[in-house]
């Protein structure tokens, strides 16, 4: 069918049913308009004293450009009266009828784009918004036009939805260099420089490789804030050399603001570290604690008190505390202990503990007894108002909230809680292994590689990691990944052979020397689509695997590249014995990359337990962190951008109060592992 007659047949259709479902209505007001209206600056229109309905049914009247032109100015007015639904529905009916030899079609295509994506959004419809963006985005680059301020702010609004921080802010950066001077505002510029304070390390990696505008500035002031936070005066000199290098920067006022911001260190004196000495779980409270006590080094001004959370009294735990003087708290390790920790320091504990300790000292005060007759109708009257309280809300609440005079210690788990939750008081150091897949993910999904596999050792720990870095890899990819789990022993080989298709090639080769009665000589083939592996196993079954993997290449094939988890690798190996890991590429902690460490630490680490294993080597690296992090974290607290590198990563504190970590990557080189920047 022509385009012209499909036109002039489907206009007055759609005037129809726009006129049926539209009742009169008064021109919206003025102000509200211009309100509305500037969150789509592209979207122009002066409707002057028309209402929306009644441009649709000055449409019926004009041909059939005129009537596209006036039907938009429709839509563009549903939209500033909030009318989303409608202004969506009229766009998404007027984009086929708009005429491409027309001087204005690009133009008004674009706003009716625009126009959709917005409503989608205003209506919740975010991954149809996200597409409608997308579409819009292929018109622009195939036509030449220049994509405007409020594409990519609704594009930057798609990817937060989808918890996408990286690309966000890159949209974020891009809305910003489009839009006016005079538009801009301060509002824009702190939303930025917030979004840059929420990335981790390795994110902000990531984001320097998409060069958006200004990008270069505002890493640099990042960079320099994350190390520099919390001391004032290098904090002031950096800051200096900053603005002689970017003078007309946009992210000046936040440097301006750097400058006079005042962060004040917490006195803290005596520390409890609440660990399992004893137990099952001894051997790991015991590197903890050897970290803990290799990072105080006899620190003249402060104290340690260890606690053993297998013995401890958890329901007089406040009250031991309270005797030590401890204003700050290092543990539990456990995620039960980290519950029952929280439970028994909470202010509402405390609260029932004083007001028990009160109530009952009262039976052996021998000076109240004596004024027990003449305090008899005061108490009675006492009771009276306490029975009234109990239907009062507000006794209610009272009884229920945290106290703000709560003798409240300011804690470090080395847990996430299972059931409680955390306070203001609580900040916690996780070795949670789903971050290192996450890091992963985002950071091979950037090398172009389009099918890759997960395989997996059969087991909890294995599991939780590669289903972690299946779902970032597909939120980052929107492309799901296959995941092959094996098992120990010959069912691994088995399992290997299939994830490659080896096996099926095999197949056809018997199936074929059935069919001759001639010998034939045949090598098998592996699939070709898969271009990366993400390997998660023990650096034992990783030294089975990866030989393997590559055995059942075919040598007509390129070599698949093998990235894993920081479980494969070892420092306990045989580095004569390590060319079967050649290539191999993970993620680690600096304590486990003997180029990155604490040199001085590791020599004495090494001298006085030379035979430590991987893990517990991880949680001395975390017992480390966690003495040095007591006086960071108020620092933290005060400025967000601040960060710390530490043995277990480099680490930085959210808003949910848990430090994640940025993990460095290494690989195996001429039987040496060697540290890499992949980010690049």
């Amino acid at each position: 069918m022509h385009f012209k007659h499909f036109k002039s047949r489907a206009l007055p259709a759609l005037l129809l049913l726009l006129l049926a479902s539209c009742s009169t209505k008064q021109a919206p007001d003025s102000k509200k308009q211009t309100q509305t209206f500037t969150e789509i600056e592209a979207i122009d229109v002066d409707a002057g004293t028309l209402s929306a309905e009644q441009h649709v049914e000055l449409a019926k009247t004009l041909n059939n450009n005129g009537a596209v032109s006036e039907l938009l100015i429709a839509a563009k007015l549903f939209y500033q009266q909030e009318n989303y639904a409608k202004a969506l529905w009229l766009a998404d009916k007027i984009m086929p009828l708009v005429d491409e030899n027309t001087t204005n079609s690009k133009h008004e295509k674009v706003q009716l784009a625009l126009i959709k994506a917005s409503s989608l959004q205003k209506l919740n419809y975010y991954p149809e918004s996200h597409i409608e963006l997308n579409q819009l985005e292929q018109y622009a680059t195939e036509n030449s036009i220049l994509l405007t301020a409020s594409y990519y702010r609704l594009l930057s609004a798609a990817f937060q939805k989808e918890k996408q921080p990286i690309p966000a802010l890159n949209a974020q950066l891009f809305e910003f260099s489009v839009t006016p001077a005079k538009a801009q505002n301060q509002q824009q510029i702190t939303n930025i420089w917030h979004n840059f304070q929420s990335l981790s390390q390795w994110q902000l990696s990531l984001l320097a490789l998409d060069k958006a505008p200004n990008s270069k500035g505002w890493l640099a002031l990042t960079a320099l804030a994350n190390k520099f936070g919390g001391n004032q005066a290098q904090m002031k000199y950096q800051l200096s050399i900053w603005q002689n290098k970017f003078k007309l920067h946009p992210a000046n006022v936040i440097a301006q603001q750097l400058l006079i911001q005042e962060i004040s260190p917490k006195d803290i004196k005596n520390i409890a570290v609440i660990l399992p000495l004893s137990g099952k779980q001894q051997s790991a409270g015991r590197a903890i604690q050897q970290g803990v006590l290799a990072s105080f080094a006899n620190d003249k001004t402060k104290s340690l008190h260890f606690i053993d959370s297998n013995i401890v009294n958890w329901y007089g735990l406040t009250n031991d505390l309270s005797t030590l003087k401890v204003d700050y708290v290092i543990g539990p390790l456990l995620k039960a202990n980290v519950d029952k920790y929280i439970s028994h320091t909470s202010a509402q504990t405390q609260s029932q503990t004083d007001n028990l300790f009160n109530g009952s000292s009262d039976l052996f005060d021998s000076n109240k007894t004596e004024n027990t007759v003449n305090t008899s109708l005061t108490k009675q009257s006492q009771s009276a108002d306490n029975i009234t309280a109990i239907d009062s809300d507000f006794a209610i609440k009272s009884y229920l909230e945290t106290s703000e005079n709560s003798n409240a210690i300011d804690t470090l788990l080395l847990n996430i809680p299972a059931k409680a939750s955390l306070t203001s008081h609580h900040t916690v150091l996780s070795m949670r292994p789903e971050d290192e897949a996450k890091q992963a993910a985002a950071t091979l999904s950037r090398q172009h590689f389009k099918h890759p596999i997960v395989l997996s050792q059969k087991n909890i720990v294995s599991k939780r990691i590669s289903q972690a870095f299946v779902r970032q890899w597909q939120r980052l990819t929107g492309n799901v990944i296959e995941v092959v789990y094996y098992d120990t022993g010959a069912q691994m080989q088995e399992n290997v052979k299939a994830s490659l298709s080896v096996d099926k090639s095999k197949a056809r080769i018997t199936k074929l020397k059935s069919r001759l009665n001639q010998s034939i000589k045949t090598k098998t083939r592996n699939r070709r689509d898969i271009d990366m592996i993400y390997l998660v196993g023990t650096a034992e079954q990783t030294r089975l695997v990866k030989p393997y993997i590559e055995v059942n290449i075919s040598e007509f094939a390129k070599l698949i590249p093998v990235y894993a988890s920081s479980r494969s690798h070892s420092t306990q190996s045989d580095y004569s014995s390590n060319s079967d890991l050649q290539g191999l590429t993970f993620t680690e902690i600096p304590w486990l990359l003997a180029s990155e460490q604490n040199a001085e630490l590791a020599t004495l680490s090494q001298a006085l337990w030379p035979k430590r294993s991987d893990g517990l080597s991880r949680l001395f690296a975390m017992g480390y962190d966690s003495y040095q992090l007591i006086n960071k974290i108020p620092l933290m607290q005060q400025a967000p951008y601040l960060q710390h590198w530490g043995q277990t990563g480099v680490l930085k504190l959210n808003e949910d109060g848990v430090l994640t970590r940025s993990l460095l990557w290494g690989v195996y080189k001429q039987n040496k592992v060697v540290s890499i920047a992949m980010e690049k």
